[in-house]
């Protein structure tokens, strides 16, 4: 007799032992998988997140003695910091520059050619934008520019025979933009246009400090 006790006392304590492990289990599964949703729920790091960009169309532009074609794409992500209003995050660009035509040899002024060149231009930097007013919001940027330019001799790009290529020169720029613009926004996806002053623009070229910028977002 005291052994039956004695063996149901045992099965009865391992069966609830064993039954409060179970549910530790379960409610250990439950929370890991509560922590891993925080990122995908309603206020969740996913749901923060807006994604746009601009894509430059396809341009074609030269003249009599040669032709370029150029294409670019600029993506950029944003994360909420308070509520809707306030965004910020990284904003690249790339270049795709094509060029076909005559060329100035620079040893001697003898025009050449044909001759071709691919060449690819970047950027990268941060952004920070605020929403002012429904669809009006403002747009802060820091950009870390890399572009490759032509150089110009006589209307004709400038040819080096040593290397056998049209000649470019690397450039690099820092520019700080300024400026506001109107997103058509009601739902997921829309179309947004604004204008940008570049406040560290060179003094030492022709280009105009403003920047027009045209593209779609999702969830802005």
């Amino acid at each position: 007799m005291k052994k039956i006790f004695l063996f149901s006392l045992l099965s009865l304590i391992c069966c609830l032992a064993f039954q409060n492990d179970a549910h530790a289990q379960k409610r250990g599964k439950k929370k890991k998988s509560s922590k891993t949703d925080e990122y995908f729920d309603d206020s969740g790091f996913v749901n923060k997140l807006w994604y746009g960009g601009g894509l430059s169309l396809p341009s074609f532009a030269g003249g009599r003695d040669y032709n370029v074609f150029t294409i670019g794409v600029a993506p950029m992500v944003g994360y909420k910091v308070v509520g809707d209003i306030l965004s910020v995050g990284p904003r690249v660009s790339l270049d795709y520059l094509y060029l076909k035509g005559y060329a100035i040899n620079e040893n001697n002024g003898q025009v050449v050619g044909p001759r071709k060149l691919n060449s690819m231009s970047y950027s990268f930097g941060a952004f920070a934008r605020a929403k002012v007013f429904r669809a009006i919001f403002a747009h802060a940027e820091f950009e870390n520019q890399h572009t490759r330019e032509v150089p110009i001799a006589f209307n004709l790009p400038l040819y080096d025979p040593v290397n056998d290529e049209i000649i470019t020169n690397k450039v690099v720029r820092n520019n700080m933009y300024l400026g506001a613009g109107y997103n058509s926004s009601s739902g997921l996806i829309g179309w947004e246009i604004m204008l940008l002053y570049n406040v560290n623009a060179p003094e030492n070229t022709i280009d105009l400090p403003f920047t027009l910028r045209m593209g779609l977002n999702y969830k802005f």
